[in-house]
This record gives structure tokens, C-alpha cells and sequence, in this order.
């Protein structure tokens, strides 16, 4: 039926109080604004009316909760429309203005204003709202919760909804004063895929229902089950537009047997009837909203073992005692005069005993009614918004156990401060024994119960739902399941679980699956490429293996990639030993020359001494060549970075003597200094290099114990691997390279200076090369040494030392060879001394004295020569080095 609405007498409810609660709950259903009428009666939004009544005389009763202030509130029934909701929303502002204020106490009333009667505009409109209204408390559709926000958001008057599951009000940016009791419809989400995985389901359908679709909650529940493997088959989101037959059509044809719906109570029953149009069985349902007793006596081919996520919160006994003896016809009586009215038929009018009496008789038998009852289950969400703004105020007036600060209800500050305690009290509540929002305005703590269809009894096909867990977000474990009382009956299909054959089977570990047109759910299986791996089943990718490794024959673990050893029976290695027994002959050869003319000229005028360490230092270059060709392990690098140091350092050592010596020997004041007479000793020159070696030796040893060589892999690229010798931070490489580095730059600059002397006095042009060439091969081959691997490491290094060590021989006793083999007569004390004789007169201001001539005239020269031209008396003297020589 429809009854006449006029909001002042009937569609509202109404008790004044020092502070009011405005509610906007749609008692009746589709508002015609053409006829102002209402139309069908719904019981479950009056039971919420009747709870919030309820819960504010709970508040006015308890003492220590606002004490001496008397809560209020103003009820108005939007008969479900967003327009009307709006409308009764503003009638709850005014008309909370025109009533008297009550005061807190006898002294003072700073709760309340003076009545007045002026024309209300738009600038009095804040004035009006800060006067005694804390909140409005709704239990309307999304749509018409939107548009309450908009109102109140301007005036920074709290909501609070206790219907209203949209993930859109969760955003406080835009929702900054909407908060909720009931838990937004995203967090059933995260119940859903627990309850997926604890029955191992892999293979499913997921329906989504919004009347809004820019709710992005489809989007969300689909990135949520792919990324934790669960496949959809058919996945669709629906709206008030969607084709439901279709989707029912392909929910039948689906070789899913599972399947997620996530919808509000009428949508699920519409969409359950069209399953039921197609014939729709053999699925088992996973579903979000509550089941009312409709849809439990469907098709048991299709509800039966089905899956429900539920918010109800079972009535206290307490409110069950106050339907009983509460007196609810004169509480409400505005909302039930057209219910009462076409129950008794003959009452006219609604003020009469006669009225109360019928009105009371419809409320036993509605309340014993199984519908009734199960339509408190939602109404702790109203008890809990009423206790939420009590508790929020209580904290806000700064009350204690018996009195509370008088502050001006109508201050911005105290508007301010009462946003901001929402967030930050906590309480006992029905839905949650700790009820607390979040930041985004939404209960903290909330639980669900887990409900399957059961039969009634063993031979009846009437299902009831039986709780059988439960979710709570904040515990460790939040799912509970008691799989002992899941219904396994002929139509749960619980147990299915397999993928279809009509796509490929898991794909096992070594391959990766590959989607098949536009279906989620089939694809085939492909083999995982070189290098890459899969080490779960039904992967949908292949991960690559590690630099240096490579992946197994069955792609499903990676390996180290066997390093490439050095061989020395390579070629390389070959044609290496080829050069350094040519090396090694040469040298021999040259030190066998050495000791059979050591009593020459030539060679005593070289220092025999020196001349032996020269070729030992050789063959040690020639030795590390060896070394540096094949296989390594910890003791070869060590061996061959000893090697490679002291040889160079050895050699380079004797150089710098040497050189330093020469040096010594043609300046004027050479036996005046001690330094002068140690080089120019017998032993002193041997002694020195020996002692520079050494600094190099203890230098290596120190470094590779502070820092230990040992073999480490060499990455070339995925196949390729090399072992060389290396250490973790290779100091000790650098400050032995650098300190036989500086003894070739100090070598370098005492050559450059020693180049002009005599030709055959200690070779000075050709110490001067060497030091030039060593030290150019060394700038070069030590960093190309750093700079490679394996085998081109190898030839750089042992070539490099052959080199190196030939260049010695080439440079330091080429000449010396030359003269001693083919040109004796060369290799004689006369020649010597006619060497020195023509340094020594190049050296002074007179003309430079003919080599020829004194050749010449040699027979006649005294050994000492001691020879004097004008006044002019020589830079060096002669006897004096011939007495040296003979030493």
C-alpha cells in the first residue's frame, strides 16, 4: 500500500535532548514524488530505527557515559530516494533550531540558544548546525550516502553509515566526515582467495556486482587471485546494465565449478534466479552478503554446499528483552500508521486505544516471525554508530564520571575536535568487543563469519546456513575453517578442484605457461629457453640464471658453469715453450760465454758479479713464464705472483746499481764520498740489489698475508668462465707493482743521464735502452694483464716475461757478445783505456782529442794517463780507473 508522507507528523521520530543524533533510515521503499507517497514497509530498516532508540536510551541510562547530558534524536524516513534523503537531511538541521534547549544543568545552559523564528538563509545554515546536532547516523544505498556527504562535508558534520560497503568512501581526501560501521566491501577480497586457497581451488569464476563502475573492486579481486595463481575462467563485472542471461549462460558452459560471487543480498538473488532459468548446476557458490531465507529454498542443485561470507552480528538477549516490553507503537508509531492501519483495516483513526491495541498485536506477531529475527542480525551496526558518537562527545565535552565541561557545542574548534576524537576513541562494542576507525573512517577490527548451506535434516531438501569459521583481519592466522562441518553433499562439488582437459594441465618446473587466446584459463605449456629456469609448477615465467651459470637439461635449477682450465698442451702453450727453450738456450749460452772470457776486458769492465745476477734474474723471468701458462690453484698464485714481482724487481735492482756505479765512477770527487766508494766496491753494488729485492720480497709476503691471493671464478659472459688468481681488494698487487715501478723510473732517469759515456765502460748507451724498453713493456702488460682472461691472460703475462727477460740479454750483452766472438781485438786493456781517454778529454773546454790518432799513438801513452794539455787537466783520471778495473 502506499501512505500519505508528511514529514512533520509521520515520516519522522523524534525526542529532543541537550545533544541530537539525526538518523536517515528508508522504513519504507520507492517514493513517488508525483502522489508524496511511500511505498512497502521494511521491517529490517524499522528494527534498525528501533535499535538506534534503543542504543541512545542505553547512553541516557548509563551514568558514567555523558553524565547529566540527555541524548536526543530526530529519525526520518527517506522511503529510498537520494532526492527525499536530502530533503529529510535538512529537515533534520532546521528542525533541531526550532525546539527548546534543555539545560545540562541548572546553572548554566552553554549547550543550548534562544529560539528564533527569522527567515533562515544560507549564511545561517553553520549557525544551525553547531547547535545541538553531533551527527546523522544513515542506512541508505550508496548512492544516497553520496549525496548525504555532500551536505555534510560541507558543514564538517560527521556520517556514519551502517549499509554503506562502497571502497570509494574509504578515500577521506574526498569522504573527509563519512565514516562506517560496517566494513567497506574490498576487505571481503582477501576472505575470499583464503577460503579459495584453503580448498586448494585453482580453477574458477569470479563474478563482481556494483551499481557503481568506476568501483574498481572487479579490477582489484582479479589482479588479487592472478597474482596469487588462482585462474579465472569466466570474469565478469556487473552492473544494472549487464545482460545477467548471458553470464549465466556462460557460467553453465564453464568447465569451472567454482564460482566467487561478490554482490549485495537483491543482486545475488537475481542473479541466483537466472542461474536457475539456465539451469545452472554442478557449481559450488562462494558468495559475499547475507542470505535471507529466499535464496535458501532455491534449487538444492544449486545452493546446496554453497560457500557464504557474513557480516551478521547476532542480537544481544538484552535488545531481543526490549522488542518485547519496549514501547515501540508509541516510540515509532509515525513509521506505522499505514502498516497498522491496512492490518486492522476498520481504524481510522490512529490516536484511539483501538489503534495501539492492533498496532501492538502486529508487533508480537512480527517479532516471532523467523524473517524478523533474522533481520536484527544487522542492526549491532546501528547500536555501534549510536555508541560511536556518545563515546566521541563524552570525550570531546572532556566528561568525567559525573559532569562534563561546558564548552559551545556550536564552535568550530569543538566541530574540529570532534572529527579528530572520532578517530581516536575506543569502546565496547556489539560488532567488535574493541571498536575503533581506522584513518580512512572504517572499523578497525571487524569479523566475519564463515556460513555453508546445510540440509535441515538428512531427508528434507530445506538448507539453513551453518557457521563453520570465521576471518578476523588483526589475528596471525586470520582464517579458521572447521572442515569437519563443511557440507560435502551431493551438490556441494567441494571436492573438485581439477583444471579442465579441455586446457593444458599444470605446467610442471622447467617450462612456463602461455595463455591461449582470450581465456585466463587456457594455455600451453612451452620449455623454458637456455639459461633460464622454473623451479614451480605452473610458472608464468622463466627466471635467467645467474651471470656464470647455466641452467640444467630440465631448465629447472641453474648451475655453475664449469670453468675453461689453462692446458699445457695447448697450442698456445706450445708454441710459449717453443720460444722459452730458445730463451732459456740463449741465456745459457751467454752465461757460458761470460765464464769462459771472464779474465777479458770486456767482461771485467761489465762486473762479472753483476753480470751473473743479470742472468739469474733471467731464467727467474723465464721460470714465472711457466707459471703464468698453466693450470692454477692457491699455491701456484701465490708462487707466480712472487715470481713475478722479485724477477722484474731483481733485474730492474741490478740496473739501477749498475747505472749508479757508472755514474759514480766518472765524477771528480768519486773516492771522496762513501757512497761512492760502496758502489765502487767488490761486493757493495751486488750487496745493494740484493737488499732492494728483498724490500720487494717482504713486501709481497706482507701484502698476500694482509690480503691473501687465491683462485677466484672470471665471468667472460654465461658459458664462459675462467679461474685466475686474484684478491679481494688487490692492494698488495698495486703497492709491489708500484714499488719496482718506481725503481724503473729512478733506473730510467740515472740511464738518461749515463748515456754519453764511454761505449765500452759498462755498456751505458745500452743500460739506457733497456731501462727505456722495460719500462714501456711494463705500462703496458700489466694493465692488459688486469684486463683479460684465461688464455689471452695467460699469453699476455708468460710472452710478456720472455719478452722481457730476451730484451735483457739483447740489450745488456749483445755488444758484449759481439765484441767477445767477433771483434777480439777490440776486447783489450789498450781500447779500454782509449775509451776512457776519449770521455775524458770530450769532457773538457779544449777540442775533442781524435780517437784515430790516440789509437795511434797508444804504444806511447803512459798507463796512467795522467796527460795534461795547456792548463787544462781532465775531468777524470785515467790511472785512477785502470787502478779500479785492476781491483
Amino acid at each position: 500500500m502506499l501512505i500519505n508522507v508528511t514529514f512533520e507528523e509521520e515520516a519522522s521520530v523524534k525526542v529532543d535532548g541537550q545533544l541530537m543524533i539525526g538518523g536517515l533510515l528508508p522504513v519504507h521503499r520507492k517514493y513517488d514524488a508525483n502522489t508524496d507517497k511511500c511505498g512497502k514497509f521494511d521491517w529490517k530498516q524499522f528494527m534498525n530505527a528501533v535499535a538506534m532508540i534503543y542504543a541512545i536510551e542505553k547512553v541516557n541510562q548509563n551514568s558514567s557515559l555523558l553524565p547529566n547530558v540527555k541524548l536526543g534524536y530526530d529519525i526520518r524516513d527517506g522511503c529510498n530516494d537520494n532526492d527525499n534523503v536530502v530533503r529529510q537531511l535538512l529537515d533534520i538541521i532546521f528542525d533541531v533550531k526550532n525546539h527548546e534547549h534543555l539545560p545540562i544543568n541548572d546553572e548554566d545552559d552553554h549547550l543550548s540558544s534562544s529560539n528564533g523564528t527569522a527567515p533562515m538563509n544560507i549564511h545561517m545554515i553553520d549557525e544551525i548546525v553547531n547547535d545541538k546536532l553531533l551527527g546523522v547516523i544513515d542506512a541508505n544505498i550508496a548512492k544516497a550516502s553520496g549525496d548525504i556527504q555532500v551536505v555534510t562535508k560541507s558543514l564538517k558534520l560527521p556520517q556514519i553509515s551502517s549499509t554503506a560497503t562502497a571502497s570509494q568512501f574509504s578515500n577521506k581526501k574526498i569522504h573527509p566526515t563519512f565514516y562506517r560501521t560496517i566494513p567497506p566491501d574490498f576487505q571481503v577480497l582477501p576472505i575470499a582467495l583464503s577460503i579459495t586457497n584453503h580448498f586448494n581451488w585453482k580453477f574458477v569464476s569470479l563474478l563482481t556486482y556494483s551499481p557503481d563502475m568506476a568501483n574498481p573492486i572487479h579490477q582489484h579481486a582479479k589482479d588479487l587471485f592472478s597474482a596469487n595463481g588462482i585462474c579465472l575462467d569466466v570474469n565478469e563485472k556487473l552492473s544494472r546494465s549487464t545482460n545477467y542471461t548471458k553470464i549465466a549462460v556462460d557460467i553453465r558452459e564453464s568447465a569451472a565449478k567454482v564460482v566467487i560471487i561478490l554482490s549485495d543480498t537483491p543482486n545475488l538473488m537475481r542473479i541466483l534466479r537466472l542461474f536457475i532459468e539456465q539451469n545452472v548446476t554442478g557449481k559450488t557458490l562462494v558468495t559475499s552478503g547475507s542470505w535471507d531465507s529466499q535464496i535458501l529454498t532455491l534449487k538444492p542443485e544449486l545452493v546446496g554446499g554453497m560457500i557464504g561470507i557474513s557480516l551478521k552480528q547476532q542480537p544481544s538477549l538484552e535488545f531481543l528483552r526490549y522488542l518485547v516490553h519496549a514501547p515501540i507503537c508509541h516510540n515509532l508509531k509515525p513509521f506505522l500508521i499505514g502498516e497498522v492501519t491496512e492490518y486492522g483495516k476498520t481504524i481510522d483513526n490512529n490516536t484511539t486505544p483501538e489503534f495501539m491495541a492492533t498496532c501492538q498485536r502486529l508487533m508480537n506477531k512480527t517479532i516471532q516471525t523467523e524473517s524478523t529475527i533474522k533481520s536484527l542480525f544487522d542492526v549491532a551496526y546501528i547500536i555501534d554508530a549510536v555508541y560511536a558518537f556518545a563515546h566521541t562527545a563524552h570525550k570531546t565535552l572532556k566528561c568525567n564520571q559525573s559532569h562534563c565541561h561546558h564548552l559551545q557545542i556550536n564552535d568550530p574548534a569543538f566541530r574540529k575536535s570532534f572529527l579528530q576524537n572520532l578517530h581516536r576513541i575506543s569502546f565496547a562494542g556489539v560488532t567488535s568487543k574493541s571498536f575503533e576507525f581506522d584513518r580512512n573512517g572504517d572499523p578497525k577490527f571487524t569479523k566475519y563469519h564463515i556460513v555453508n548451506s546445510k540440509p535441515k535434516s538428512n531427508h528434507t531438501q530445506e538448507y539453513n546456513p551453518k557457521v563453520i569459521g570465521s576471518w578476523q583481519a588483526n589475528k596471525p592466522s586470520a582464517l579458521y575453517i572447521d572442515d569437519s562441518k563443511v557440507g560435502v553433499g551431493p551438490y556441494s562439488n567441494i571436492s573438485y578442484t581439477n583444471i579442465p582437459k579441455i586446457c593444458s594441465t599444470s605446467c610442471q618446473p622447467g617450462t612456463y605457461y602461455q595463455l591461449i587466446g582470450a581465456k585466463m584459463c587456457c594455455w600451453r605449456c612451452i620449455p623454458c629457453p637456455l639459461n633460464t629456469v622454473s623451479n614451480e609448477t605452473q610458472s608464468s615465467t622463466c627466471d635467467p640464471c645467474p651471470s656464470g651459470s647455466t641452467s640444467s637439461a630440465n631448465r629447472t635449477q641453474c648451475r655453475l658453469t664449469r670453468p675453461r682450465l689453462l692446458r699445457y698442451d695447448s697450442v698456445r702453450n706450445i708454441i710459449m715453450f717453443a720460444f722459452l727453450t730458445i730463451a732459456v738456450a740463449i741465456t745459457l749460452f751467454v752465461w757460458i760465454v761470460l765464464i769462459r772470457y771472464r779474465q777479458t776486458p770486456v767482461v771485467k769492465a761489465s762486473d762479472f758479479i753483476l753480470s751473473q745476477m743479470y742472468l739469474a734474474g733471467v731464467l727467474m723471468c723465464l721460470a714465472t713464464a711457466v707459471f703464468l701458462a698453466g693450470p692454477i690453484n692457491n699455491i701456484i698464485c701465490v708462487i707466480s705472483f712472487l715470481f713475478f714481482c722479485t724477477s722484474i724487481c731483481f733485474i730492474m735492482s741490478i740496473v739501477l746499481v749498475k747505472t749508479i756505479r757508472i755514474s759514480r765512477v766518472f765524477q771528480a770527487d768519486f773516492v771522496k764520498s762513501f757512497r761512492t766508494k760502496v758502489y765502487l766496491s767488490h761486493y757493495g753494488p751486488a750487496m745493494l740489489a740484493i737488499v732492494l729485492t728483498l724490500v720487494e720480497v717482504i713486501i709481497c709476503v706482507v701484502a698476500n698475508y694482509m690480503d691473501p691471493i687465491t683462485v677466484h671464478r672470471r665471468v667472460v659472459s654465461q658459458n664462459l668462465v675462467y679461474l685466475q688468481c686474484s684478491s679481494s681488494t688487490r692492494i698488495g698487487y698495486f703497492i709491489a707493482l708500484g714499488y719496482f715501478f718506481l725503481i724503473s723510473l729512478v733506473c730510467t732517469y740515472m740511464a738518461f743521464k749515463t748515456r754519453k759515456l764511454p761505449d765500452n765502460f759498462g755498456e751505458a748507451k745500452y743500460i739506457s735502452f733497456t731501462t727505456y724498453i722495460t719500462l714501456v713493456a711494463l705500462i703496458s702488460m700489466i694493465p692488459a694483464y688486469f684486463g683479460t682472461a684465461g688464455p689471452f691472460q695467460a699469453a699476455i703475462s708468460s710472452f710478456g716475461m720472455i719478452t722481457f727477460a730476451l730484451t735483457i740479454l739483447l740489450c745488456m750483452f749483445g755488444q758484449r757478445l759481439y765484441v767477445i766472438l767477433f771483434q777480439p781485438e777490440l776486447n783489450t786493456k789498450e781500447n779500454i783505456m782509449l775509451d776512457i781517454a776519449a770521455y775524458s778529454f770530450s769532457t773538457a773546454v779544449t777540442p775533442k782529442v781524435d780517437r784515430k790518432n790516440l789509437h795511434t799513438g797508444s804504444a806511447h801513452l803512459n798507463t796512467s794517463c795522467n796527460v795534461s794539455i795547456g792548463s787544462e787537466t781532465p775531468t777524470c783520471k785515467p790511472k785512477e780507473l785502470v787502478d779500479l778495473k785492476r781491483t
